[in-house]
């Protein structure tokens, strides 16, 4: 008998001692990740805590202090929890822990219409992968470009070797970028999703259309969200607002969160968001650079002024918990690898752009950055966001200014190959599943 209970005993102790040392490794992982790559300016540290009981954030220093913690959870649900994040918007998340204090786990569901292709074996290397596509900005043509400033248009100047006017919308770039990488991802078995279709935005309809028929309520549904002051509210409804104002202060923020929600709602694997960059010195994009590199984002970096709501502070809180950062730097990396290689074109150094050192934290990847961008705080799922090119490079507008169908340009489709050969090497890769 007492031989008995020196076993159980010794059991008892060395499972004891085996859960410690887990819940030490927690805690030290947990810990790095919030200084590596959540922390930009090491100043958020009273707003969470990571100790033996679990993962805590608490809306203000004061609160911790008071432990007045604001979400919780344990070292025992924490690995269900990027389940559920994938499956309710933040929103519902946030209403479902004030209700229940914890968060409830139902199957996971998918949007009806949603079917898995049949194949002959062998089945395509993207076999049974949900991919969700944002082409990124809105232009379908030049005039919109133009009034959300993301639009290209140099006239001729032989003293800086332009001989014939150059003009680029990164929102035309970036729609037929997504259309041929959405068709090499359908080619190997892939299930995708566009969050623009035929060139529109996220809300299916074009932006003069949203102004007819939504601006004035959107305007006002945001006055009573405190979002505008009555003065701010009355300048957007009068005359003096300008169509740029009003895509700008009101428009793109409402656009951006649609375009998360139809993604989360989509419940993919993973998303790609396609953008092309610029030189930030070149603010009006109307002359040519001799810069030219690639990078992608990833979420992080999020600075103090950054956890000021509710909203903000549970999307630090997700990024903490779940493992979407970390398979965001994975495929992000894979991705900026085959920028370089296809394009020709250097991954940019965090020195490389002001925005990168002062708004950024690196990564173990290089050329994958955190970077505290809506979507990708939004976005519930690994992300590459990926901004390649210097459209003002004089060499690159010119290739990129060739073919009024963008999809039939050669540098468009080389940056769509791009994309698509990262995102097989990031699945068929066995560390990188």
């Amino acid at each position: 008998m007492k031989y008995f209970l020196n076993i159980v005993l010794f059991l008892f102790i060395t499972i004891s001692c085996v859960a410690q040392e887990d819940v030490q490794s927690k805690i030290k992982y947990y810990t790095e990740k919030v200084q590596n790559y959540l922390d930009k300016e090491k100043a958020l540290s009273g707003y969470y805590s990571i100790d033996k009981d679990g993962i805590k954030m608490f809306a203000s220093s004061k609160d911790k202090l008071a432990n007045k913690v604001e979400f919780f959870v344990s070292w025992r649900l924490y690995d269900t929890f990027a389940e559920k994040t994938h499956i309710y918007s933040d929103k519902e998340l946030i209403n479902i822990y004030f209700q229940t204090s914890e968060f409830t786990l139902r199957p996971r569901e998918y949007p009806d219409g949603v079917y898995t292709k049949p194949y002959d074996e062998p089945h395509p290397k993207l076999f049974g992968y949900r991919i969700a596509i944002d082409a990124g900005h809105i232009a379908n043509d030049y005039e919109m470009g133009d009034l959300e400033k993301k639009y290209i248009k140099m006239n001729v100047d032989s003293a800086r070797g332009i001989y014939d006017s150059l003009q680029i919308a990164e929102g035309m770039l970036t729609m037929a970028t997504a259309q041929l990488l959405k068709e090499k991802l359908e080619a190997e078995g892939a299930q995708t999703f566009s969050t623009r279709v035929n060139g529109l935005n996220a809300f299916g309809i074009s932006f003069d259309d949203w102004l007819t028929k939504y601006y004035a309520t959107a305007v006002d549904s945001l006055y009573k969200l405190g979002r505008f002051t009555l003065k701010q509210k009355e300048w957007l409804l009068g005359p003096k607002a300008l169509k740029r104002d009003k895509f700008r202060e009101v428009f793109k923020d409402l656009e951006l969160a649609k375009r998360a929600e139809i993604i989360n709602k989509y419940n993919p694997d993973f998303t790609v968001i396609i953008h092309y960059n610029v030189d930030e010195t070149n603010l009006e994009w109307n002359k040519p650079t001799t810069k030219n590199f690639n990078m992608t984002f990833v979420g992080g970096a999020f600075m103090k002024s950054d956890l000021a709501t509710i909203e903000k502070r549970f999307d630090f809180f997700r990024l903490l918990i779940t493992d979407d950062l970390e398979k965001s730097i994975q495929l992000s990396g894979a991705v900026v690898k085959q920028f370089e290689n296809t394009l020709n074109v250097k991954t940019a150094k965090i020195t490389d752009a002001k925005y990168l050192f002062k708004g950024c934290l690196p990564t173990t990847e290089t050329g994958v950055y955190c970077r505290n961008l809506q979507l990708p705080r939004f976005i519930h799922s690994p992300i590459v966001y990926g901004e390649t090119l210097y459209q003002d490079n004089l060499s690159e507008c010119k290739l990129l200014n060739e073919e009024s169908d963008k999809t039939k340009n050669k540098r468009v489709q080389q940056v769509a190959d791009a994309y698509y050969k990262g995102i097989v090497d990031y699945i068929v890769t066995p560390s990188k599943k």
